[in-house]
């Protein structure tokens, strides 16, 4: 079984090693962003850095050597004519393993290889119309790995990505077309290649036995937006914008490359690299949120420096708030039944979250599994629908997703949702939603009126009788569900109730009485337990109250005689039943 590898902590080699000083994560600094008085502004620009790794141990900016990594290097190709086949022609490609060599053998035990070994060349090197050769214009992707080591390179990517998606919702695997080869002053000027386009794809195979074969997935063509921020903030370069749906002469492939070039035009030891082409994982969700958090792509009339929740966080700090609800008070005498909008169970407390919750509240929920926060998160996105409002769920794990959709599902409200994680975030996938959900049409609920005073009813008897089984009765002071607690508390400990009616004034018992005839009784308990049930007591029949010493020695010598007596007629007596032929007795 494969070891899942996460792309963001996965050990991966570099180049050229990276020196003492180079420049680090903006998380490694240790005055935090969120002390000191500098201006909002300039705090959430620095929280913002903490979202990059623009270091060179972020593979986005510095690809690992693929025979030590996670990754496979696709040699001796064409990136624009893959461009064309994988995504133009929706073409899937195989791929062609190098011929096995004693090189490539030691590679694959783990220990350092040489440079690129032999390939499986066809024989035919005739060209087209475009001057291509027809290994560059089919769909066998040649690689240096020899046949088994091809493969099991191929499983664990499979294995990886497929176990990926399935935590965190997302696909990671990428083919990289094109590199950008630029020189890291901070290292020295050693030379450091990053990917410039980001092609999503998949791995399949019909079975075990089957080779796999590369598809392109149904979403966006991506660019490296970490190779962008870094150049932008650290070389002052503007990089292109990829336009897939660009027509023309060019395709969009070779145009952004060809634009990618002109823009490093100049820099000495920069060079871009078309027909360099890896298969691996790349993760920019970090970069997303970075840019999500940019006030310039925020509203003017709603900016994100506004934000009560960043003001708090990064500049006036979080005060407390009023609580209008105790927790020992009843929740229903406060909550009408007409806003309840549950659409599974919720208790007390859950139902105060909820409440809280649809009048804006800033809530942490937290609790041990089991407690109900996934049935709350359902009821909280089901009030916020049933409000006209609009709800965001994000989850870290795919897992946590599937649980609430599944509830909102169940409770028939599943087609508000728009999934938005995974296969299911394809065009055609969110479209097909959009269109189930337009034509349900808006919710409607039969007769509210009615529905609500039926509500209101139900819940006022069953308050009612929750009030009667609680209340305390005088004068013992014991309510029923105490009475009917200690009955099951003595049956579970094997006593059975005791089937005597007790005096006509038990009833009339106050508290302090009863405790001091349960004193008593706990005294008669400990003596029995010490002297043993008075049936088999020594002095059992004895009616007298005291004795004296010498009306004691009369009773022993009486006690003497009685015994001696009693031997001598059980003398006799075993003499007749040996007469009579009967047992002693």
């Amino acid at each position: 079984m494969s070891e899942t590898v996460s792309p963001e902590n996965e050990p991966i080699p570099q180049v050229a090693p990276v020196p003492e000083g180079a420049p680090t994560s903006p998380a490694s600094d240790e005055a935090s962003v969120f002390r000191g008085s500098l201006p909002l502004a300039t705090k959430l620009d620095r929280a913002r850095m903490e979202l990059l790794d623009l270091s060179a141990r972020n593979r986005l900016l510095n690809l690992p050597q693929a025979r030590r990594s996670r990754m496979l290097d696709i040699v001796d190709e064409r990136g624009a004519e893959i461009y064309r086949l994988l995504v133009g022609e929706g073409r899937r490609f195989t791929f062609l393993p190098g011929r096995e060599t004693e090189e490539e053998k030691v590679e694959e035990g783990g220990a350092a290889a040489g440079d690129t070994p032999a390939l499986a060349q066809p024989e035919d090197e005739a060209v087209d119309a475009r001057g291509l050769v027809a290994r560059h214009t089919d769909t066998k992707l040649q690689t240096r790995l020899g046949s088994e080591g091809l493969q099991r390179r191929l499983l664990d990517l499979h294995l990886d990505a497929r176990t990926l998606e399935e935590e965190q919702g997302v696909n990671i695997l990428f083919l990289a077309l094109g590199t950008l080869v630029w020189t890291d002053p901070a290292a020295g000027g050693q030379l450091r290649r990053a990917p410039l386009v980001l092609v999503p794809v998949q791995l399949e195979r019909g079975s075990a036995t089957e080779r796999f074969r590369l598809a392109a997935r149904p979403e966006d063509v991506a660019t490296n937006l970490s190779l962008e921020a870094f150049l932008d903030r650290e070389h002052g370069i503007t990089l292109p914008a990829f336009d897939a749906e660009a027509e023309g002469e060019t395709d969009p492939f070779t145009a952004y490359v060809a634009a990618v070039a002109e823009a490093v035009h100049g820099r000495k030891g920069w060079e871009v690299r078309p027909d360099e082409v890896i298969l691996g994982f790349f993760s920019f969700s970090k970069f997303l949120m970075y840019r999500d958090l940019d006030p310039a792509v925020w509203p003017a009339d709603a900016p994100l420096t506004d934000r009560p929740l960043i003001r708090g966080l990064l500049d006036e700090g979080f005060g407390v708030e009023d609580v209008d609800f105790d927790e020992d008070v009843p929740v229903d005498p406060l909550i009408g039944p007409e806003d309840l909008v549950h659409i599974v169970d919720a208790d007390a407390s859950q139902t105060l979250a909820i409440h809280e919750a649809r009048r804006g509240r800033d809530l942490v929920i937290q609790g041990p599994p089991g407690t109900g926060k996934s049935q709350t998160i359902a009821n909280v996105i089901a009030a916020a629908v049933a409000d006209g409002k609009t709800v965001l769920f994000v989850a870290e794990k795919m897992a946590a997703l599937e649980v609430v959709k599944r509830r909102l599902d169940q409770a028939g409200v599943g087609e508000v949702c728009l999934e938005l994680h995974s296969h299911k975030a394809t065009k055609r996938a969110v479209l097909e939603d959009l269109k189930r959900s337009w034509e349900l049409g808006t919710p409607r609920i039969g007769d509210d009126e009615t529905l609500f005073h039926r509500l209101g009813r139900s819940r006022a008897q069953l308050n009612a009788h929750a009030e009667r089984l609680h209340r305390a009765l005088e004068p013992t002071g014991l309510s029923p569900y105490q009475v009917i607690g200690e009955l099951v508390r003595l049956r579970a400990a094997g006593v059975a109730p005791a089937d005597f009616d007790l005096a006509e004034a038990a009833p009339g018992w106050t508290a302090p009485e009863r405790t001091a005839l349960a004193a008593t009784l706990d005294d008669l308990a400990r003596r029995i337990e010490a002297e043993g049930p008075p049936a088999s007591h020594p002095w059992r029949g004895v009616g007298l109250d005291a004795i004296s010493p010498l009306d004691a020695d009369r009773r022993l010598a009486e006690i003497a005689a009685l015994e001696r007596g009693l031997a001598g007629w059980r003398a006799e007596a075993e003499v007749v039943a040996g007469l009579l032929d009967l047992p002693a007795p």
